[in-house]
């Protein structure tokens, strides 16, 4: 059934009865949970709205658009994990402990949290917050360079959060 000008509303409705099983297919593809997959299709939904009459290929549009959402959805998923850490709580890892049981706690925490990374994860998180060295540091023992270490610490930090999250 093709929209008319008037009224793409209704085409619209009619498009998502008609690919609802290839959007569950979308969702499923990139586990996206049941409480935010309605929002994320709605999203899709108002921009599609918004430009009905300059799409021409409307099933293509709308199942893409869905699939940059659910992309977009994860990242922004990442981005918020990785914001909730403060840095100052995993700065004072690698600050001076007092000598003793809580300084030991806290090493093997780390060495508990890091047990699922690979090896080349471990050690940089063990360099940066069990043995408290720069990023400089770790780059200058490694070979890697500044960036590459904050990046690899963002990644393994972001893992540890999803593995905690249960996922």
């Amino acid at each position: 059934m093709e929209s008319t000008p008037d009224n793409p509303g209704d085409a619209l409705a009619e498009l998502v009865t008609r690919l609802r099983p290839r959007i569950r297919q979308v969702f499923s593809g990139f586990r996206i949970p049941a409480f935010d997959a309605e929002d994320v299709l709605q999203e899709v939904l108002l921009i599609a709205y918004l430009k009905w009459s300059s799409i021409h290929t409307k099933d293509a549009w709308l199942l893409g658009a869905l699939r940059k959402k659910c992309a977009l959805y994860w990242k922004r998923q990442r981005d918020d994990r990785l914001e909730a850490v403060e840095p100052w709580t995993l700065e004072s890892l690698s600050e001076p402990q007092s000598p003793g049981q809580e300084r030991t706690e806290r090493r093997l925490d780390l060495k508990t949290l890091t047990e699922d990374l690979g090896q080349r994860h471990r050690n940089v998180l063990w360099l940066r917050y069990g043995l408290g060295l720069s990023a400089a540091e770790i780059a200058a023992r490694t070979g890697y360079c500044d960036s590459s270490i904050r990046k690899l610490t963002c990644r393994s930090v972001a893992r540890i959060q999803k593995k905690m999250a249960g996922g």
